[in-house]
């Protein structure tokens, strides 16, 4: 399963991708013309709410909104 998290601020990008190496998460940064990306790899359903859910108090943010899973095929 893949994750994204995207964000338009540069400063947000660096913090997480700090953040996402310290706890060893294995992800792929990249620019895009609407921002950053940042794609988590390797992570199960409950793993990645886990992590979102701490990342999400680490950075004092709030949850704006969460794509809908696509279904594996």
């Amino acid at each position: 399963m893949t994750t994204t998290i995207r964000t338009s601020s540069e400063n947000y990008f660096n913090k997480i991708k700090k953040y996402l190496t310290s706890k060893k998460v294995i992800f792929t940064p990249s620019l895009n013309l609407n921002g950053y990306a940042l794609t988590i790899f390797g992570f199960n359903e409950l793993e990645t709410t886990s992590l979102i859910s701490k990342m999400t108090k680490h950075f004092h943010l709030t949850n704006k909104q969460q794509e809908s899973l696509a279904l594996a095929a």
